[in-house]
């Protein structure tokens, strides 16, 4: 008899032991089989996405062509004394921002209730007026992005320049205007 009760405990906790497996597994198998996705598509978690803030902006800096000094900055162009038209014939208002250690530059902003061929006149008394033709697009953005304004073609006449970035907006450009001071 105390044979058989030997067997009955070692077998008892045998059978607690895998009673308490059993009940750590199933939540576990739970968990993974309820979190699974079989159809492809994957919900994605936007709280963790680190979207860029879309600023329908052209930012154009003025350097001379030579020296490559600022001249917003050094007051050769003075902000007063710019006129910016659009391609409707309006005069778009503007503002002068400063970036630590980038520049001062002039900051245009680009309309978006339509999309397509755009241009900007920009006249200062200092120089010779140029236009800016662009073209701009409007873009959904990702799944938990968006909307923007993609710039699609750039160029300006009478001075060189760079584009920095053309798309999405904002855009920065450097314009480079010779025998300025």
């Amino acid at each position: 008899m105390k044979q058989l009760l030997a067997h009955f405990i070692i077998y008892s906790k045998n059978t607690f032991a895998m009673f308490k497996k059993i009940l750590f597994t199933l939540p576990l198998l739970f968990l993974f089989t309820a979190c699974k996705n079989d159809d492809g598509n994957q919900l994605t978690n936007c709280s963790l996405v680190d979207c860029l803030v879309g600023v329908d902006i052209i930012y154009l800096l003025f350097l001379n062509a030579d020296s490559e000094e600022d001249l917003l900055a050094n007051g050769a162009i003075d902000p007063n004394l710019i006129s910016i038209i659009n391609e409707e014939s309006d005069q778009v208002t503007f503002t002068i921002e400063e970036f630590s250690g980038m520049g001062i530059y002039l900051a245009i902003p680009v309309a978006t209730n339509s999309y397509g061929q755009k241009h900007f006149t920009i006249d200062f008394n200092e120089g010779e007026s140029f236009t800016i033709n662009f073209e701009t697009s409007f873009s959904e953005g990702g799944e938990c992005c968006g909307p923007y304004t993609i710039l699609e073609q750039y160029a300006i006449d009478n001075y060189s320049y760079e584009l920095m970035e053309s798309s999405p907006l904002p855009a920065f450009s450097t314009v480079y205007i010779p025998n300025l001071n």
